[in-house]
């Protein structure tokens, strides 16, 4: 096993053995990760778009005076994902982490983004950086395949170039600026499967042998979601037309993966075993890690200030019940209500089913055997 591979298990075990000692100290797992959706806007097209139909209805964004005070009232925790639609529409999108990191709530933010305004991205990682130096600041660009397939599956013309473009942009800035980076996730569908390998060697020979580059299975709430109480389950929650790959197709894929696990920087990854177990869960219907994370380590913030504990569910509460105060909302009658509602369900939403591997002894023990 490589030093930075056991560096990974061993930080994830001890992390582990402190989240088992608070939830028996409080009875919940301590917030990891924060999923901030900042903005329904969006300007792709995408295919496999999760939340196609609230973008670009005019769906209102919570002013940077009320994320302000989410922030205060958050604990300390890991990692806060900025989403949307594509957050670097809003424009202040510096401010919102700002309110974060001058609070020194988050010790990482991660921005999802489509990668088709380099320039914009450059000045808003500089800009933040500049402010926050010691703050981790990192991108997930998504490419879904080579040119013609990613451009196909996006709806927008020149979008693969753009963002490769933007990779290279933030890996540079990377070399002034410590704890900035940028990383590749690709969902895997039915248009693409056969792309995984091709795509991969592509971004290691542009962009830089030392690319992470993450997967998800594409989802939804019918065929990838199972045991959430009709009552609560989200509706309409995935693409217009699912989109997954043949099933025969199933186990080239997870060798795919294992190959491009074996070129990745570090090879002890919760993702990764996270994306074999998302494979058996589709083809099996059978949970592999139990989902201890929805509403106890993530929870949700959407545009409005709605507030769930995970993607497949419907909100519970709007910030504005609770004055903005996360922690009061979170620790609430209705927030104990709706998780014990949602103590049987599963799901292969990497955010929820991928932090369960790191919050499994049985996780940890296949990121190490996938690391030797």
């Amino acid at each position: 096993m490589r030093p930075a591979d056991f560096q990974i298990i061993k930080e994830t075990s001890q992390r582990l053995l402190r989240n088992k000692a608070e939830r028996r100290r409080t009875g919940l797992y301590p917030l990891e990760m924060l999923i901030l959706y900042i903005t329904m806007r969006c300007n792709a097209k995408c295919d496999h778009c999760f939340c196609w139909e609230d973008l670009n209805i005019g769906i209102p964004e919570l002013p940077l005076e009320r994320i302000e005070k989410l922030a205060e009232s958050t604990p300390p925790f890991r990692q806060l994902l900025l989403t949307g639609g594509e957050p670097t529409l809003r424009k202040d999108i510096v401010g919102v982490v700002r309110a974060f990191a001058s609070r020194r709530k988050a010790e990482t933010i991660l921005i999802n983004s489509n990668g088709l305004k380099p320039a914009l991205i450059a000045q808003i990682a500089t800009e933040i950086k500049t402010e926050f130096p010691d703050l981790g600041l990192d991108f997930q660009i998504s490419i879904d395949g080579l040119e013609e397939m990613h451009d196909r599956i996006r709806g927008v013309p020149g979008n693969f170039q753009k963002a490769i473009e933007t990779l290279k942009v933030v890996r540079d800035l990377g070399t002034k600026f410590r704890h900035l980076s940028a990383h590749v996730l690709t969902v895997i569908m039915e248009l693409n499967h056969r792309e995984l390998i091709p795509l991969n060697q592509y971004l290691q020979q542009h962009v830089g042998p030392e690319l992470i580059h993450g997967f998800e299975l594409v989802r939804d709430i019918k065929e990838t979601a199972w045991g959430i109480p009709p009552e609560v389950a989200e509706k309409g929650v995935g693409p217009k037309k699912m989109n997954l790959p043949p099933r025969e197709s199933f186990p080239q894929i997870a060798e795919d993966l294992k190959e491009i696990q074996r070129r990745a920087p570090y090879r002890a990854s919760a993702f990764h075993i996270h994306n074999l177990a998302q494979l058996k869960m589709v083809e099996t219907g059978q949970e592999q890690y139990k989902c201890v994370t929805a509403g106890q380590a993530v929870g949700v913030v959407y545009t409005n200030g709605d507030v769930a504990h995970c993607e497949f569910t419907l909100p519970f509460a709007n910030l504005s019940e609770f004055d903005d105060n996360f922690d009061a909302l979170w620790h609430s009658e209705k927030a104990n209500a709706r998780r014990a509602q949602i103590r049987k369900c599963y799901c292969i939403h990497g955010c929820f089913h991928g932090k369960a591997v790191e919050y499994s002894w049985k996780g940890i023990a296949e990121m190490a055997k996938s690391a030797i």
